[in-house]
């Protein structure tokens, strides 16, 4: 049915409610259900079965093992003083959330994917404590900023970590008895052993001493949440990308984080058809596109995810012949990488006898985090042989909607657009007339093909963001929040977009982040489209630049040329920026044209997720300044009285 106003997807059907930890090991898809239609039905997962494989040792996690490993690790987690999960601290009520979210005692995990990951992660959900994800890769001052804001009662890094984490203990303010008062456990990510025997002779801030607690209260297993709880309790704090600012906590209950596995499995028209499921974990678990679509569907689903603690092509594609991967789950720009690197050909070419390549195995694969041009989406498909379909989703939403259909001629009818909503999810464009503000109005959509922002209703949307100061004792600010849900209870996701009579979106770009160029608007990610869709270029990130004299800003590329540009002269940039230019001009209106110039670089800067951090960009950081070409002169203009 055609589609007469911007609305899409449908209200869920019946999830039960319960902790993060009892869903996902309830077995939630062996029986039909609202969200498990009949042919995604999964036998059951035997409790020997490998879920969890590390992709260079091949050490093993059994289902049982970090089942009962994550309630060891609970019972040791209560067993440390000042950790009590009824001691909630309740923010005020929310349009996503009315009865007002819960945080419990906060424990930060900083991990890179490892086997250790899953007992830590899921023992701190069947505990009743609040879970923190933070990367690896923050600085001293940006793990200081979330420290300040979070407050932990505990605190799990990587060894590698550790020196950050300490430097970021010691900026913090006030309340010095506190920080001096919590535990810091760490995990050595490079040299684990786990989940070989351990033998308790490392030192005291071994992860595992928490597995060995002594006297340690009993954790049960599937401790049932009431409603009420499982829609309040914030099973995890997830930090927004700071691409234009300092990171936000996500409060996701764990109601939320069970509705987004379930709804991704209601939707993965990859099953049966590939049978028992194989994934590479290289998307980072710390982040929603790799906690729900790898991680905790991953364990549900009973795949056998084979973990790689850092993403490395070779390994990937060794990884994916090796293993007979069925699915993968990819930043946009790892997409880049299969559609333009030369390593990838040995994967990809043809056995002349049997057809088959690398990727034989291969169903599909999802990206998500960042756009990713339709061109690069073909040339892997031409290549490989596999559709990548896109994905939309935010932390602040969890998966939001999916390409379906895993065809070249779906392909080609999905051009451009993210997809329809997931099972359970409501999407719907802004008029641009106001929004709801008080309860019983509702926020106007636009008509169906109308650019507006793009918002979003579910389940799995967050309760609210973490108030900054929350505890230092001062009254929650909830305006950030307010500002970000509607009063019938649309998030305002930022992104600009349509929804086509058939009720699929797309994505135009984020409202921050469009160049306003005289009168109009310019999407970075179209230019990066069709900058990318060029042979010579490995990868591409557009800005805009301020024209003080002309009184407006000019689209700026910064381009990664194909094979690096140290094997470039001058003269070869300068030809290859003129190449671009014309590419762009030939594709694009005029205003769209890259009159702040090109600038040839090494990397694009990007968050673990793969988004253009275009503040970097902007400011002319390290290893963004490059070797720069202009491609108009500018116009003299004569003043006359």
């Amino acid at each position: 049915m055609a589609l007469t106003t911007a609305y899409s997807g449908a209200p869920p059907g019946r999830m039960p409610f319960d902790n993060a930890f009892g869903f996902t090991f309830s077995q939630p898809f062996q029986h039909e259900s609202d969200f498990t239609p009949a042919n995604h039905r999964v036998p059951k997962v035997e409790d020997e079965q490998p879920i969890f494989v590390d992709n260079k040792s091949g050490r093993a996690l059994t289902y049982s093992q970090i089942r009962a490993d994550s309630l060891s690790f609970a019972s040791g987690l209560l067993s440390l003083p000042n950790l009590d999960p009824n001691q909630i601290k309740k923010l005020p009520p929310t349009s996503s959330c009315p009865q007002g979210p819960e945080i419990a005692p906060v424990v930060l995990i900083q991990l890179p994917n490892c086997l250790s990951f899953a007992p830590i992660l899921l023992g701190t959900f069947a505990s009743g404590l609040t879970a923190t994800l933070v990367s690896p890769a923050l600085t001293a001052d940006e793990i200081a900023w979330i420290l300040q804001n979070a407050k932990p009662r505990v605190i799990i890094t990587a060894t590698a970590c550790l020196g950050a984490m300490k430097a970021a203990i010691g900026k913090q303010e006030g309340d010095r008895s506190f920080w001096d008062a919590v535990p810091v456990f760490t995990v050595d990510a490079v040299n684990d052993t786990y989940p070989l025997a351990f033998s308790g002779q490392s030192n005291g801030q071994d992860w595992r001493q928490l597995l060995q607690s002594k006297g340690k209260p009993i954790v049960q297993p599937n401790q049932k949440l009431a409603e009420e709880q499982a829609k309040a309790r914030t099973a995890v704090i997830l930090w927004s990308s700071g691409t234009s600012g300092r990171s936000k906590g996500v409060l996701l209950s764990h109601h939320a984080l069970n509705f987004a596995t379930a709804s991704l499995w209601h939707d993965a028209d990859y099953y049966p058809a590939s049978g028992p499921q194989r994934w590479l974990g290289f998307a980072p678990f710390y982040h929603v596109f790799g906690l729900c679509n790898v991680f905790l569907l991953g364990i549900a689903a009973g795949a056998r995810v084979f973990i790689m603690q850092a993403f490395k092509l070779p390994d990937l594609l060794e990884g994916v012949r090796k293993h007979q991967v069925t699915y993968l789950h990819m930043s946009p720009p790892v997409a880049v990488m299969l559609a333009k690197a030369e390593v990838v050909e040995d994967y990809a070419k043809r056995d002349p006898k049997t057809g088959k390549n690398g990727f034989s195995s291969v169903v599909g694969a999802v990206t998500g985090g960042a756009p990713l041009g339709h061109e690069v989406v073909v040339q892997v498909f031409k290549r490989c042989g596999f559709r990548i379909r896109l994905g939309y989703g935010l932390s602040e939403t969890c998966s939001t909607a999916l390409q379906r259909g895993l065809g070249e001629r779906e392909m080609g009818e999905q051009a451009g657009d993210t997809g329809l909503p997931h099972w359970g999810v409501e999407v719907m464009i802004a008029s641009g007339e106001g929004y709801a503000t008080k309860e019983g109005e509702k926020t106007p959509a636009a008509g169906v093909d109308v650019e507006g922002e793009v918002l979003v209703r579910a389940t799995g949307l967050m309760s609210a963001y973490l108030p900054v100061g929350l505890f230092s004792g001062a009254e929650p600010d909830m305006s950030v929040t307010n500002d970000a849900l509607t009063a019938d209870g649309w998030f305002r996701t930022g992104d600009v977009g349509a929804l086509c009579k058939a009720g699929r979106l797309r994505i135009t770009d984020r409202l921050k982040e469009l160049i306003k160029v005289r009168a109009y608007q310019v999407a970075p990610a179209e230019l990066e489209a069709v900058l990318c869709s060029s042979e010579s270029v490995g990868d591409a990130g557009v800005v805009g630049v301020y024209d003080d004299d002309e009184a407006t800003e000019w689209p700026k590329a910064f381009v990664v040329p194909a094979g690096g540009k140290e094997n470039k002269s001058r003269a070869d940039l300068e030809k290859l920026a003129l190449e671009l230019k014309e590419l762009v001009e030939k594709r694009t209106a005029k205003y769209k044209w890259l009159v702040g110039g090109i600038v040839f670089i090494d990397q694009v800067p990007k968050s673990p997720s793969g988004k253009i951090l275009r503040r970097l960009l902007k400011s002319g950081a390290e290893g963004t300044k490059g070797i720069e070409i202009k491609l108009y002169e500018k116009k003299k203009r004569t003043a006359k009285l």
